[in-house]
């Protein structure tokens, strides 16, 4: 194992001080034909500077710290690519924390990148974090919320009221009128939003509220499922998963019941699948790879004052609730 070239051998090579190659490193003033001896020597040494060192001293570090809570949601893969880019392009690594959902990771992790004095953080935890993020907040550090809005710090989020809605309208629009829904027991602000979005647009139509039901993990969905089919036995003719995490484990207990879609029953979800297409599944998609850079450029513009950008859900129709 060779010996890591240190600073001390930058200077050595360029008969310069340790504290001259530091500021020509961190683009300090230095004479011109010092700082070529030393980008020289940095060169041929091979030099690379200690960014954990370099953090020490500025309070900082350079990486942007992502906590999420579930990484089998397809949601955040395209979100992380938008993060990852952003930070890329602004000399930031990204270090990701995947919570699966538990509050006492969520609560840890959040902790662990405040310790680590990350650039800003990214969350999509639930409100057990919101105090330690207004503390960071409070101490220079810039924190994004994903999913939902929260008072005194920055947040990204989908208009989930207007998905539900658009959810509603398209329902109806293929002849459906008696519609299941599935969702988390976790009870989300995004969901919640999404229910009532639904629940409003079926009723301007004239038509029932949905019938819901809260499945704590994909093991629950087709006993959740069940309970629909029970609960309407003659009339359901749409179901709706209102979070992409759950939709092939929905998708799969329909139609282990013999159910045909969109024969028997409609359905529709949330989040852009790559196999979604060849299944003919419809879907309500969020700008996800947007929303990551753009929660990512809040953390590098840093604002003072808090920042909420709310996005447009997109309808993709393909064949799931019978289009014609």
């Amino acid at each position: 194992m060779g010996k890591r070239t240190t600073i001390g051998d930058v200077a050595s090579a360029a008969g310069v001080s340790v504290a001259t190659v530091s500021r020509v490193l961190n683009g300090g003033a230095v004479k011109e034909d010092t700082a070529a001896r030393v980008q020289v020597a940095v060169a041929r040494l091979g030099y690379t500077p200690n960014a954990l060192t370099k953090s020490i001293f500025s309070g900082r570090s350079t990486t942007i710290g992502v906590v999420i809570q579930d990484l089998s949601s397809p949601f955040y893969l395209d979100l992380m690519r938008g993060i990852d880019e952003v930070a890329s392009a602004n000399d930031s690594l990204v270090m990701f924390a995947n919570t699966y959902s538990q509050p006492g990771r969520e609560v840890a992790h959040v902790r662990t990148m405040d310790e680590q004095r990350v650039r800003g953080l990214i969350v999509t935890t639930g409100e057990e974090t919101d105090a330690r993020s207004h503390s960071m907040t409070a101490n220079g550090t810039p924190c994004v919320v994903v999913a939902r809005p929260v008072d005194g710090l920055h947040s990204v989020s989908l208009d989930n009221v207007a998905a539900g809605r658009m959810m509603a309208a398209h329902l109806v629009a293929c002849g459906r009128s008696a519609v299941g829904v599935v969702c988390t027991s976790s009870r989300r602000p995004s969901q919640i939003g999404r229910t009532a979005g639904l629940r409003a647009g079926l009723a301007e139509a004239g038509l029932p509220a949905p019938s819901v039901v809260e499945v704590g993990a994909e093991a629950d969905v087709t006993a959740a499922v069940a309970t629909l089919l029970r609960s309407e036995p003659d009339a359901l003719d749409a179901v709706v998963c209102l979070t992409g995490r759950l939709t092939v484990a929905t998708y799969t207990a329909l139609t282990a019941a013999g159910l045909t879609i969109p024969g028997d029953v409609a359905f529709l979800t949330m989040d852009e699948f790559p196999w979604a297409a060849a299944l003919g599944i419809t879907v309500v998609a969020q700008p996800s790879y947007e929303m990551g850079r753009q929660a990512a450029g809040l953390v590098v513009e840093a604002p003072e004052e808090p920042v909420h950008r709310e996005f447009a859900p997109t309808l993709v129709p393909r064949t799931s609730c019978g289009e014609r």
